[in-house]
């Protein structure tokens, strides 16, 4: 065999090997089941509490809020896109006691259903203000994580830590003496422990994925473990390759726009809700609530 044979079957055993890895990249699939929990530590000193003694409403509220609540997502992925949802509701920790149900969601639309795309650098999220539905088309937000070398192994991935703390804007920061008073005195903000705005990622280079549950992306790996303030969402199964195929949701259902106009509107129905009730300001929100019988 001359040298121009064992070259052309060199460059074709190459270019093929190329192509395979390409094709598998490309074909890469897999679905990941999270739990998110969610539980607020409770002052006892807060005037909720003091209005808890005398309003049972005020008084479920808060027992359900210290138990905490669950709830289950699963995230399809590809390599570029992922489409993430809600599986079911879990029962709150010890069980009902009151008839009152909720679920509460922070930042990063780790309570939303929310569709990504990885390469187009956008997502478009389901939001809800108050039983109104709204789809949110936007950029993906920008997590500016810093890399530690804190290892731990999280099932039987090894994974490493990332921080991330959000940059408060400058109108956050500009609440008046009222405003401030206000909160102080009353409302959901004043029930919880100092807030900490830092969240914590453990991710796996295992699974070389820049992607991750609600809006978290941008680690050089699949994100195992989120933890924001009071909530912790953890993997806890995954499935790469399924043999069904995914259905990489995107939400269709209400009005569509931005995130920063979509949370315009969310603060506004929250103060005029809030002035209603005479609540205060919250640091999270409620996402649904129900009494039943």
């Amino acid at each position: 065999m001359n040298r121009l044979h064992i070259t052309l079957i060199s460059f074709l055993v190459l270019a093929f090997a190329k192509a395979h890895t390409a094709q598998a990249q490309q074909d890469f699939k897999a679905k990941a089941t999270y739990l998110s929990l969610t539980k607020i530590k409770m002052k006892n000193d807060s005037a909720m509490s003091k209005k808890a003694e005398s309003d049972p409403m005020v008084k479920a509220l808060m027992e359900q809020l210290k138990k905490g609540s669950q709830q289950e997502f699963e995230l399809e992925f590809t390599r570029t896109e992922s489409s993430y949802d809600k599986v079911q509701e879990l029962k709150t920790p010890g069980g009902p006691s009151s008839g009152i149900s909720f679920s509460l969601t922070t930042s990063g639309g780790v309570g939303s259903t929310i569709y990504k795309n990885i390469e187009d650098n956008t997502y478009i999220k389901q939001g809800n203000i108050m039983g109104k539905d709204f789809v949110i088309k936007d950029e993906l937000p920008e997590y500016e994580w810093k890399l530690l070398n804190e290892t731990k192994k999280i099932g039987k991935y090894n994974c490493f830590k990332a921080i991330y703390v959000p940059e408060i804007k400058q109108d956050e920061q500009e609440v008046t003496q009222e405003e401030a008073t206000e909160a102080a005195e009353s409302g959901l903000l004043n029930m919880m422990d100092d807030y900490d705005p830092t969240i914590s990622a453990w991710y796996t280079p295992e699974i070389p994925i820049s992607n991750g549950p609600g809006d978290f992306h941008g680690l050089p790996g699949l994100i195992i473990e989120v933890q924001e303030n009071d909530t912790t969402i953890l993997l806890t199964e995954l499935v790469l390759n399924p043999d069904q195929d995914l259905k990489l949701k995107k939400p269709k259902a209400g009005k569509e726009m931005s995130q920063e106009d979509f949370n315009k509107l969310q603060k506004r129905k929250m103060d005029e809700m809030m002035e209603r009730q005479g609540n205060g300001k919250g640091g999270f929100i409620i996402q649904s609530f129900s009494t039943g019988g």
